[in-house]
């Protein structure tokens, strides 16, 4: 058998690795849960609150919180930190899904890309936003729900499939 055919699947990992992506799936969805609150607080996830959150909101406005322009080197750090970090995070549920046995190799293969390419397009529009113009705010909330609803996907398929390999 040519060692390209090999398929892993987790009916094939050890329970105390199960248990490890069990928990890590599970904490990975409230940290995420937790930063998109704070999305909803900061911009109430809504395109003129975004473009207020990094262009800057207007001085002589009367409601709401004064905000600032992010400068480069906030915007770097904002790049630099969430980029990574997000990067892991849907490695390990890239990896989780990888080893979903209930879904057809094209649909692994999407739900894998999928969230690494709308973190690309997601921060790009941030940049756009900040430097070009506000109405890419609407490219990034698109980016960013395709993103979230995915990872959420994710996260249900893995579970769901860790629940019933151990149910046999």
């Amino acid at each position: 058998m040519n060692s390209r055919n090999i398929e892993y699947l987790w009916r094939d990992v050890p329970p105390p690795f199960r248990s490890v992506a069990r928990w890590l799936t599970i904490v990975q969805v409230v940290g995420y849960t937790t930063a998109l609150l704070f999305v909803l607080q900061t911009t109430h996830m809504a395109p003129s609150g975004i473009s207020d959150r990094y262009r800057g909101s207007d001085s002589t406005a009367a409601e709401g919180a004064m905000q600032f322009a992010k400068s480069y080197a906030e915007m770097l750090t904002l790049t630099h930190t969430h980029i990574l970090s997000m990067a892991v995070i849907f490695a390990f549920s890239g990896l989780g899904v990888a080893l979903c046995s209930r879904l057809s190799p094209r649909l692994r293969r999407f739900l894998i890309v999928e969230p690494f390419v709308a973190l690309l397009v997601s921060f790009s529009s941030l940049w756009l936003v900040r430097y070009v113009d506000p109405r890419f705010s609407w490219l990034l909330e698109l980016s960013s729900t395709a993103m979230a609803i995915t990872f959420y996907l994710q996260s249900w398929l893995i579970l769901t499939e860790l629940h019933l390999v151990e149910q046999k």
